[in-house]
């Protein structure tokens, strides 16, 4: 699954939409506390007999179940089996959507699971979201046609917290009084801690091996959820390979690390995401490529004889992602007291001179150049 296939999905999860028909959405909300865990209701609606105003609400929670970066929050996970048994987490996931939400005792038992098993605290709201999305061919001059396309049959499964909130202070029209008020309910608001999107959307069809994994940012990945209620090994996260490669990087080259290597290091990664025919999110960087990244950037022999040992040590021989290897968008260059962010591409214009005997960094200039919005001519 690819980002240009994750944003026509996105693209689909709207009100009133032909292409996306959204047959029923089940839901549980549940109290958990360290004695028990209570499931307090179950509902499974028709979501075409829902108002706009409370379907939009839905929407709205699947929607942030799919926003992020695929390779950062975002992760796709294929479906581990041993001995080529049937893997027990992807049989749920593969009953659930088959039963199209119809049998309400497989839902019942798929919320079990994850409230057994998430390690959630406090109150959750839990969404089971079942769609069929009417895959349009397209045509040799680009026009999209439904009439020989594809349906994807697919289930989207946020797990939201609930929270009561401080409503805050009111004037009572009775009293003539400004009072605080204070909200007994338990507020949803539309920010799920883990969501799942089953099988996932790749080359615009269902691949059933695979399911697409939602954080609600690159620091929160559930490792709960990923090895218990999935089934599948957590790896090594976004943020675990940004700094491992980064640390790996300081072992190795110690204070022999120039300006010139760094800057080559994060340019060659970068050309090869933009050159390279896979999703972004998916060009992967072996040992071995890492050694030759490193090779065709500069690296002395001194430092490359380190690599092996620092590699293993840091990053246990595990292949990295590239987009968790550098900044796509930009390169953020920090001195005491001063910090420059330079937007890929322009880092060849930052350059480590010695001047007057003291080591400066030295910044090419164009025509102009722009201060707090004030433009200055060289």
């Amino acid at each position: 699954m690819n980002k240009k296939e994750l944003n026509e999905l996105k693209r689909q999860i709207k009100w009133e939409n032909d292409a996306l028909y959204i047959p029923r959405i089940a839901s549980a909300y549940a109290s958990i506390s360290s004695e028990e865990k209570k499931v307090l209701s179950y509902d499974i609606k028709d979501f075409t007999l829902l108002s706009e105003e409370e379907g939009t609400l839905y929407l709205n929670i699947m929607k942030k179940s799919l926003a992020g970066q695929l390779g950062k929050n975002l992760l796709q996970f294929r479906f581990p089996r041993e001995n080529g048994e049937k893997n027990p987490a992807q049989e749920k996931l593969y009953a659930l959507v088959s039963s199209k939400l119809e049998d309400e005792s497989l839902f019942r038992e798929f919320v079990d699971d994850i409230l057994e098993n998430g390690h959630y605290a406090n109150h959750v709201f839990i969404t089971v979201a079942y769609g069929e999305y009417s895959v349009p061919l397209k045509s040799k001059n680009l026009e999209a046609s439904y009439e020989d396309g594809y349906k994807y049959d697919f289930i989207l499964v946020s797990v939201t917290p609930a929270q009561q909130t401080n409503i805050g202070l009111f004037f009572n029209r009775d009293t003539n009084e400004v009072e605080r008020k204070v909200n007994s309910e338990m507020e949803i608001k539309p920010t799920p801690e883990d969501a799942i999107l089953y099988p996932c959307f790749s080359e615009r069809a269902a691949d059933v091996n695979h399911v697409l994994y939602h954080a609600k940012n690159v620091k929160s990945l559930n490792p709960f959820f990923i090895e218990d209620v999935l089934d599948c090994a957590f790896p090594l996260s976004p943020l675990d390979e940004e700094s491992g490669f980064s640390q790996m990087l300081i072992g190795m080259f110690e204070d022999r690390l120039s300006c010139d290597v760094l800057t080559a290091i994060h340019e060659n990664i970068y050309d090869a995401i933009q050159e390279s025919e896979e999703d972004e999110s998916e060009l992967t960087y072996s040992k071995g490529n890492v050694r030759r990244l490193l090779e065709v950037s500069g690296a002395d022999e001194v430092s490359m004889s380190h690599f092996d040992d620092v590699y293993a040590k840091v990053l246990n021989d595990q292949p990295i992602k590239a987009v968790n290897m550098t900044d796509l968008n930009r390169m953020a260059i920090k001195v005491p007291d001063v910090s420059i962010n330079v937007k890929n591409g322009g880092d060849t214009k930052v350059k480590m001179e010695t001047l007057n005997g003291r080591k400066c960094l030295v910044i090419e200039m164009d025509d102009s150049i722009e201060i707090n919005g004030i433009e200055l001519k060289p």
